[in-house]
């Protein structure tokens, strides 16, 4: 690694360390979940997104643009499911 990742990944690592556990145990499933995607021998993929500031930053394992468009699409679905499934009748709106 080159030095300034280094140190990035130094930094990173400490405010991890300084996390409540519940928080340490998430974030480490998350880079369990997310190592299994560099494997050879598994089908996993991921499509990572992170908001910083007014941009969002992209990363996808062991996914093609495709199928991490594939996945966003999916994602988004999802999404809506959830934020809307106790939601009242779109007729009630009008």
């Amino acid at each position: 690694m080159d030095k300034e990742l280094t140190n990035r990944w130094e930094h990173a690592m400490a405010k991890i360390l300084e996390l409540p556990s519940d928080k340490r145990k998430h974030f480490a499933l998350m880079l369990v979940n997310l190592a299994d995607c560099y494997d050879d021998d598994n089908d996993s993929a991921a499509t990572v997104l992170i908001h910083r500031e007014d941009k969002l930053v992209l990363f996808s394992a062991g996914a093609t643009e495709f199928e991490c468009a594939e996945m966003l699409q999916k994602a988004n679905e999802l999404v809506h499911a959830v934020a809307t499934a106790d939601a009242p009748a779109k007729e009630l709106f009008n």
